[in-house]
């Protein structure tokens, strides 16, 4: 894979993290996802804690303790 195509990819990986923080950001609070239940959702996608923080605007730090608390559950 050459360097403008590694490029590429990484510009629309960036692009895909805005939409998806977006959409997060854009639910109503009473209608939609608190922030428990995003992360748990991101989870549910796979999606790395480190991503996660990224897409929610919260610190790693605060993803976690969520993680924690939701793994605990299970």
């Amino acid at each position: 894979m050459d360097k403008e195509t590694r490029e590429l990819i990484l510009e629309l990986g960036q692009k895909i993290d805005l939409v998806s923080a977006l959409i997060l950001k854009l639910l109503p609070k009473k209608e939609g996802l608190q922030f428990k239940d995003q992360v748990r959702l991101l989870n549910d996608l796979k999606v790395r804690p480190v991503d996660m923080s990224k897409l929610t605007g919260r610190t790693q730090g605060h993803v976690g303790k969520e993680l924690v608390a939701i793994r605990k559950e299970k």
